[in-house]
């Protein structure tokens, strides 16, 4: 009989990746609009400037995340 080596899969944390994308893309959206003048984010004051970037990095951290745990 021979002995087959199976190797095992790993996929990660799909569903934090899937968030981390979305989070970045509404953070290209909410910058894109700002720079076209309509503020998605205006309830919330002086802080709406730094929604874009904050969107970007906590996605870009919870994709990182997402394929730290796949490893």
């Amino acid at each position: 009989m021979k002995k087959v080596k199976v190797e095992e899969v790993k996929s990660g944390n799909v569903v934090m990746q899937t968030f981390g994308g979305l989070l970045i893309a509404v953070g290209i959206l909410d910058f894109a609009l700002s720079w076209g003048g309509t503020n998605i984010t205006a309830f919330l004051g002086p802080l709406s400037q730094f929604t874009p970037m904050a969107f970007g990095f906590i996605g870009f951290a919870m994709l990182s995340a997402g394929k730290e745990q796949e490893e």
